[in-house]
C-alpha cells in the first residue's frame, strides 16, 4: 500500500503549511514556491491541500468544546474592527473566552451576535460602546473606552457636547 505524500509530512511541516495557508493567506502555489526556494523541498499542490484538510479534520472534535466554552463563559470579551480590501469593507469580529478565541470576518450587522451569543450564553459580555451590543442584558463596558470618552468630555470646550453627554 502506497502512502500519500501528505502522510509523509510530519507535524512540524504540517503546522508550517497550515500557518502559511491560514494565517499568512498564501495560496497552495505560493506555499509550494516557499518550500522550494527556502528548503529545496518539492511538495505537490495536492499534498499541501490534503495536509491542510487533514489538519481541519484533526481539530473538528474540538468544535463542541469550543462552543461549550463560549456558552459557559462567565466573562466573554467581544470586539469588532473594520478594514477595506480592494475597496470593499470588511469587519473582523473577535470573541474571547477562557480557552477559546473565535474570529469571524463578516458584516457589522447583528447576525454574528445571534450566531455566537445563543440563548445558552448567560455570562457577562465585555464590549466597547458599539450599539449592536446594547440589547444584550449582561453587558460590561471596557474601561479603556470609557476613560477615552471621559477624557473627550474633559477636553471639550463646547458646553453643548458636555450637556448632550449628561454631565453638565
Amino acid at each position: 500500500m502506497a502512502l500519500g505524500q501528505w502522510r509523509l509530512i510530519g507535524p512540524r511541516l504540517a503546522g508550517a503549511i497550515v500557518f502559511l495557508a491560514l494565517r499568512m493567506r498564501l495560496s497552495r502555489a505560493r506555499i509550494r514556491e516557499f518550500f522550494i526556494e527556502l528548503f529545496d523541498l518539492q511538495l505537490s499542490t495536492g499534498g499541501l491541500d490534503e495536509t491542510i484538510r487533514e489538519a481541519g479534520r484533526a481539530v473538528a472534535p474540538l468544535e463542541d468544546d469550543m462552543v461549550l466554552d463560549i456558552e459557559q463563559a462567565v466573562l466573554l470579551h467581544a470586539d469588532e474592527t473594520p478594514w477595506k480590501e480592494a475597496g470593499q469593507p470588511f469587519w473582523l469580529w473577535v470573541f474571547v473566552a477562557s480557552y477559546t478565541t473565535l474570529f469571524f470576518i463578516c458584516s457589522r450587522g447583528l447576525e454574528i451576535l445571534s450566531n455566537v451569543l445563543t440563548a445558552k450564553f448567560a455570562g457577562n459580555l465585555m464590549t466597547e460602546g458599539y450599539q449592536a451590543y446594547r440589547h444584550l442584558g449582561r453587558r460590561l463596558r471596557c474601561w479603556a473606552h470609557l476613560i477615552r470618552k471621559c477624557q473627550g468630555l474633559i477636553d471639550s470646550t463646547d458646553a453643548r457636547v458636555v450637556r448632550r453627554q449628561g454631565h453638565a
